[in-house]
């Protein structure tokens, strides 16, 4: 019995280049994140002298940033649903598309 034939893989999209991009920088954020709320640990110390508001808008600013990134993936991820149905469904036409290897007469036999 002859293989099927096989759509070829889609081409890599450049919106899975933008998701890990934004993944990273969100990664990025939290661990800007940690090193701060580690740093506020340091501050919440009772101290005639205390920096904590430069460092709490060091933490707004990356709040900031972070859902920048956040809504980037977002916009990236709402079209993809749309993008994956479309390919299967091409891949899927074209493994049901009539070949030359004679599939037809061995799975349904002869019409007279």
């Amino acid at each position: 019995m002859p293989e099927p034939e096989t759509a070829p893989p889609p081409p890599k999209d450049d919106r899975l280049d933008a998701v890990i991009q934004a993944m990273r920088l969100m990664i990025e954020t939290q661990n800007t994140h940690s090193q701060m709320l580690a740093r506020l640990i340091e501050l919440a110390t009772p101290s005639e002298e205390s920096p904590l508001e430069e460092a709490l808008a060091g933490i707004a600013g990356a709040l900031r940033d972070q859902t920048t990134a956040l809504l980037q993936i977002g916009t990236t991820l709402d079209g993809l649903g749309a993008e994956v149905e479309a390919g299967v469904m091409r891949g899927l036409a074209t493994a049901l598309e009539p070949g030359d290897d004679g599939s037809q007469s061995e799975a349904g036999g002869e019409t007279c």
